[in-house]
Formats: C-alpha cells, structure tokens, sequence
C-alpha cells in the first residue's frame, strides 16, 4: 500500500484533455462491481453525448446482475474490442481501480502506450499509475467523484447516465448505510432522483433481483463458516467443486460478505473463493472499531478501503485461510 495519494489532478487540466481530444476509452477492473460498471458508464455516456467517440472496456464485461442498466450493452469485453479503434484512443479514464494490473491484462495491450491516462478512483491504497490522478479517499464510490467532476466541467448527465451512477453509489455504500455516507452523498442522491431516476425500480433491480443458485450457494458457504477470537472474526470459503456444481458466476456471490458482517459480535468478516487459475480471491470487511482491512489485505498483496478491501493470495484455498486468520489473530487480536 503506498504510504500516501498522490498528488489530486486539477479538474480543469482534465476537462483540457477532454476538449483537445476526440478519442476516449472508458475502463474499469475486472470482476467489476456496481460502482466500477455504473461510474464507466455516467461518465462515458456524458462524453458520448458531448460529442467524443468513447470505447467502453471491461476484461470481464457487465455481470449478468448490472445488465438491467440502460446502454450496459456499449461496456464491451476487452476481448472483443475492434483493435484499430482501440489503438486509436488518445485517452484513457480508468475508474474505481487502485492499480493498473486490475484493468486486466487484455484491456492494458490493446491500449497505445502513447494514450494519456487519467486514474479516477476512492480507494486509499492507489497507487497513482495515471498520468492524471484523480483520488478522493473520502468519497464513498468513483460515481461520486464522476457526478461531482461532471458538475464541476459543465458536462451534463444522460438519462442513462444519472441511473447508472445511482447504482455506483448506492451499491458503494451498502445502500446508503455505510459510514461512508456523507450529506453531500445523499445531495447528489437527491438530485438523481429529481432528475427521473426511479428508486423503487433501481433498488429492486440491485437488490431483490438474483437467480436461485444464489441461494443454494448461501447454503455451501454457511457449511464452511469459522468464528474466531472469541466471535469477532467470521469467514467461509468457496472451494471450486462447488462452485462448478451450482454453476456460480462471480457476481452471484457479490455482497454476501455482508451476512458475515451482519452478525452483532463480529467485527471482521471475509471471504476466501478459489479462482481457476490456483488463486484466492480473499473480499474483506470490518465494522467501526474492527481491523483496518486496508492494512490486513496490504499484507497479502491487496488494497482497497479501511472498511472493505481484498487480495489474491496463493491456493489452495483452505490454507490460504488458515494463513490469513493466523495473520488476523496474531496481528489484531493477540493470539486470542
């Protein structure tokens, strides 16, 4: 984790940038959540809509639980991306992504190196990879920021646009329930909706909308569920023949950390999933007065937020468990 942001980008050298050129791609990280897919696309549609040619990136592409997101279909997998059009951006914004690597491998060589990069993001452990950086720690989600900046350049929001950075933060802040919610949050919230966006609709979509298997998968990982120091550390794991089993999508299991956290005596949950490629995905979470999930993750390689943070680690996935607790157990709670 890097001992301190760097420097924050004038908003007016980036608003330059993006009259000087006509060219843009719109990125964020892999495996992306509501904040990364919402804030690529307020963002990209404003340009678009501003009269610029934006190329929409993600490794991975839009998760089957954000397609319900007017114009989700432009996000493109970088797979797929027309390559003479990707060579031919002058500039890059990539969003809600504290290091490059996260972009994904594919995203990164289809891009020219002579594009300028702008790094816009929240979390407190980027590393300023861009040659633009743009980073507010204490804003809750990149939406915020975008929709701030947007505001701050006089480049309107789309229709599509305001509801796709509703669900940038609202899927950032639990909801509005986090501690990161500030007023100016529930402002911008507030002016969403002025704007047409339907709360009902979004919240419904984001939130009571997920497929059976999710539920099954709840199931597996309540079998695998540990409690330590005294109840205060909660995880389970997701091992591979499971997931085959129920046939899970990453984003079938997004958010279900949060019924770990839930519990009323736990103050650090996490979740340790094995990926195809050997690794494990470890998505931690802290309550006020728990562990700096920042600091825990940057441990193992990772980064993030104080209160929600990951990493990958080497497999299997059990002793990749063990490793972490015996970590966590030493480090916060004295061997407890």
């Amino acid at each position: 984790m890097p001992d301190s942001l760097p420097p924050l980008a004038d908003p007016a050298d980036i608003l330059r940038l993006i009259e000087d050129h006509q060219r843009f791609a719109v990125i964020a990280h892999l495996r992306p959540d509501g904040d990364a897919i919402g804030s690529q696309l307020g963002l990209g549609l404003a340009l678009e809509e501003a009269g610029k040619d934006v190329l929409f990136l993600n490794e991975d592409g839009v998760p089957g639980s954000l397609a319900f997101l007017p114009s989700s279909d432009q996000v493109i997998i970088s797979a797929e991306a027309d390559p003479e059009r990707a060579a031919a951006v002058e500039v890059v914004f990539a969003l809600d992504t504290g290091n490059q690597e996260r972009l994904g491998s594919t995203g990164l060589a289809i891009l020219p190196k002579t594009a300028t990069w702008v790094n816009i993001d929240h979390h407190v452990s980027n590393t300023g990879y861009g040659d633009l950086n743009y980073i507010d720690a204490t804003a809750p989600a990149t939406g915020e920021i975008i929709h701030r900046l947007l505001a701050e350049w006089g480049i309107p929001l789309t229709a599509d646009g305001r509801g796709a950075l509703f669900a940038a933060i609202s899927t950032d802040t639990g909801s509005f329930r986090y501690p990161s919610t500030t007023d100016r949050t529930l402002g911008i919230a507030a002016e969403l909706v002025r704007d047409g966006v339907k709360v009902g609709a979004m919240s419904e979509s984001l939130y009571d909308s997920f497929p059976l298997r999710r539920l099954e998968l709840t199931r597996e990982l309540f079998k695998t569920l540990e409690l330590e120091c005294d109840g205060r550390v909660a995880s389970w794991m997701l091992m591979p023949e499971i997931a085959e089993d129920l046939g899970i999508i990453p984003s079938d299991a997004e958010g279900l950390i949060d019924t770990l956290r839930g519990i009323d005596v736990v103050e650090l949950a996490m979740y340790f999933e094995a990926m195809p490629d050997g690794k494990v995905r470890l998505s931690a979470r802290s309550k006020e007065g728990g562990p700096d999930v920042c600091e825990l993750c940057a441990a193992f390689g990772g980064g993030g937020h104080h209160r929600a943070a990951g990493a990958r680690l080497t497999g299997p996935v059990d002793e990749a468990r063990e490793r972490v607790i015996k970590h966590v157990t030493k480090t916060y709670y004295g061997n407890t």
